[in-house]
């Protein structure tokens, strides 16, 4: 298992040191938000050379003239600096499932329900909330500069346990005729 230091929310803004080419003054973007930019430019101009490539192909000279006025258009990221910037922003966004796992949880959830939203089965849902919780812990244990920012919280385990949610799921799903059967009827 290895572990991953946390990930920060994309809106925490904070300042990137001087010796790194950033002043006190200068606030820097999350890199969850540069990624996203990255991704986003590289995508636009990916859509501009596909509109470029059948504004040539049907013929149709204003639009490439347009295209011919706005270079920009069609110019952006390199389609590997778009895969670096995929994997920033999945890795993140995965990174930060869990929490909306654990308010979902709060809010009395049922791992069914969770496993609908996250379109896994209940089970897998817990197995990979549960997991994150391990490592957040594994990373707290192991960097003690990081207990102060994650602190430990018995609770996210608990929340794991069956809830009524899950309860009234379990009990519907034995309500539930098999096949080959009836409601209400055995045969």
């Amino acid at each position: 298992m290895s572990a991953e230091p946390p990930h920060q929310h994309p809106d925490q803004s904070h300042h990137d040191t001087p010796d790194r080419g950033q002043t006190d003054d200068q606030p820097t973007r999350h890199p969850f938000t540069q990624a996203w930019e990255t991704w986003q430019a590289w995508s636009m101009a990916t859509t501009m050379r596909s509109a470029l490539r059948h504004a040539r192909q049907q013929g149709n000279h204003d639009a490439v003239r347009s295209f011919e006025q706005h270079p920009e258009w069609t110019q952006g990221p390199s389609p590997l600096a778009a895969l670096r910037a995929n994997r920033e922003l999945v890795g993140d966004l995965t990174g930060w499932q869990w929490h909306a796992i654990r308010d979902a949880r709060e809010q009395g959830h049922g791992w069914a329900e969770i496993g609908r939203a996250l379109e896994v089965d209940p089970d897998q849902a817990k197995r990979g909330y549960l997991e994150r919780v391990q490592r957040q812990r594994a990373v707290r244990d192991a960097n003690p500069e990081l207990r102060s920012l994650l602190p430990d919280d018995p609770r996210a385990a608990a929340l794991a346990e069956p809830n009524d949610a899950d309860r009234a799921d379990r009990h519907a799903e034995r309500a539930e005729p098999g096949p080959g059967r009836e409601a209400g009827c055995e045969r």
